[in-house]
C-alpha cells in the first residue's frame, strides 16, 4: 500500500526542542548534585520521588514533541484509506467506494458520503489532516491526490493553490521558533555556571 507521512514542521522548531530538553537537563544535573552532595538548605527541602517523576515528565513530553509528526501515518490503496496513530494504537478505514466528495481546504481531505454535500455544515465521514505535530509530506499527499482525481467516482475541490504549510507566511513561525531557541540557549548559561560551582567545592 501507499503511504503519507508527516515531517517536522521546520527545523529551528526541532532545535528549541532540543535546547529545551538540554535545560532541563542542566537542571536536573543540578539537582543530581544536591542530592549527592547533600546541599544545605536544598536537600531537605527537595522531595527526591516527586521531582524525579516531574522530570521523568517533562522529558516524556519534549521526546514526544521531538517525534511527534512520527507517531501518526496513513496508508492507502484504490480501494480504501486507513489513518494510523500509533501513540494510541488506534486506526480509522475509509473505503473509498462510500466516498463521493472529496475536499481538500487548509486543514485536511474531508470525504462526504454524497456529491452535493456542503462542507460547511455537514460533517464529512473521513477526515485525512495535513497537520499533526508536523506538515504532510507533499509529493506523498500530491500523489494521493493524483489518484482521487483518477477516480470517476469521487468528485475532488481543491481550495489552495499552495499545500498547507510551504507557503511563505510560514516563515515567520520558522523566525519566531529561531528566536526562542537563542533566548533558551542563553539561558543554558546559569545552570551551566551552578553545575560547575556545585561540582568545585565539593
Amino acid at each position: 500500500m501507499n503511504k503519507i507521512q508527516y515531517h517536522y514542521t521546520n527545523l529551528a522548531k526541532q532545535i528549541f526542542i532540543l535546547i529545551c530538553f538540554l535545560y532541563i537537563l542542566l537542571r536536573f544535573i543540578i539537582m543530581v548534585e544536591i542530592i549527592v552532595y547533600k546541599i544545605e538548605g536544598y536537600y531537605e527541602a527537595t522531595n527526591i520521588p516527586l521531582t524525579l517523576l516531574l522530570y521523568g515528565v517533562l522529558f516524556t513530553f519534549l521526546i514526544c514533541l521531538f517525534r511527534g509528526h512520527k507517531f501518526c501515518y496513513s496508508t492507502y490503496d484504490e480501494s480504501k484509506l486507513i489513518y494510523h496513530n500509533t501513540l494510541l494504537r488506534t486506526k480509522k478505514t475509509l473505503h473509498l467506494e462510500n466516498a463521493k466528495l472529496a475536499v481538500l481546504d487548509t486543514f485536511g481531505v474531508k470525504f462526504f458520503a454524497s456529491q452535493n454535500a456542503d462542507p460547511k455544515t455537514e460533517q464529512p465521514i473521513f477526515f485525512l489532516p495535513f497537520f499533526r505535530d508536523g506538515i504532510v509530506e507533499a509529493v506523498q499527499i500530491d500523489k494521493f491526490y493524483k489518484m482521487l482525481k483518477a477516480n470517476e467516482d469521487i468528485r475532488v475541490v481543491k481550495k489552495f493553490k499552495v499545500l498547507p504549510g510551504y507557503s511563505n507566511k510560514w516563515k515567520f513561525v520558522t523566525i519566531a521558533y529561531g528566536f526562542l531557541a537563542v533566548i533558551f540557549f542563553m539561558s543554558c548559561a546559569t545552570p551551566i555556571t551552578v553545575i560547575i560551582v556545585l561540582f568545585q567545592n565539593h
